[in-house]
């Protein structure tokens, strides 16, 4: 288990299974007991996944000539629920969003209320950005033809809801954080097709950081002459390669999808 995995165990258990997930080294079997978590009693896998270690230790334990010692390893639930301190507060930092893609018009007001949710900006130094009209919208557009917003004071360097809803309607965007003492720099893309974004850690000239250590296990699988596994892993180190961002457009996508449009023609 690496250190940033037992970190993200303690601060970001949803981040963590994420890893795992996506780690090319994790077990079939495991990834799947991963992903019906969600459809279980939390309680009732645990005493389950304590049995399957005991029994698997009192077979080793045979197979050595030793005696088996089972013991469980499910912390006590008590009735009374202990004193939880109150969460850490959240950190605000600055952040920026690139948005490219065609957005269908008729999603345009609820694209709006998303974006007056998010406090959005022009520029750092801006004040909020609330477009009421399509052509308001489109007022944002950057040289690059994307819509392009900043916020000085973004929760932990996220423009989370904005997020979401972008990749529910499949439209592509790039947010770089600037990070903290306690954040990492990053820069996270997604573009149409893909399932989730993909994140990179960047150093505060926005250029890539890979972690040592993952590097460290590339070359390791290289010196064994595991090929495959080194290229597999690599790739996930270094994330997909993505088409560049596309400008940001509004069309009648629905319509013209249905056939409306050529009927009337």
């Amino acid at each position: 288990m690496t250190k940033h995995l037992k970190d993200l165990l303690t601060t970001n258990p949803d981040a963590a299974k994420t890893l795992l997930l996506e780690d090319p080294a994790t077990s079939w079997w495991v990834k799947q007991t991963l992903q019906d978590l969600s459809q279980r009693d939390p309680l009732d896998v645990l005493f389950e996944l304590d049995l399957l270690l005991n029994l698997f230790e009192a077979i080793c334990d045979r197979l050595a000539g030793q005696t088996p010692a089972p013991h469980s390893r499910v912390r006590q639930v008590t009735e009374t629920a202990p004193t939880q301190s109150p969460p850490p507060p959240l950190d605000q930092f600055p952040a920026e969003i690139e948005i490219g893609g065609t957005l269908d018009r008729l999603l345009i007001p609820e694209f709006l209320s998303v974006l007056h949710g998010a406090s959005v900006c022009l520029s750092y130094d801006d004040r909020l950005f609330t477009p009421q009209t399509e052509a308001d919208l489109l007022s944002a557009h950057d040289a690059n033809g994307h819509l392009h917003f900043y916020n000085p004071f973004a929760l932990e360097g996220e423009f989370l809801s904005l997020e979401d809803w972008l990749i529910d309607h499949q439209l592509g965007f790039r947010r770089t954080s600037a990070g903290t003492g306690t954040y990492q720099a990053e820069r996270v893309e997604f573009r149409k097709g893909l399932d989730g974004p993909q994140r990179m850690a960047i150093d505060p000239g926005g250029h890539d950081l890979i972690l040592r250590e993952e590097l460290r296990s590339v070359f390791r699988y290289l010196k064994e002459g595991r090929s495959e596994d080194a290229t597999i892993l690599l790739d996930h180190v270094m994330g997909v390669s993505l088409h560049s961002l596309p400008p940001f457009q509004i069309r009648d996508t629905t319509l013209h999808e249905s056939g409306t449009l050529a009927d009337l023609d």
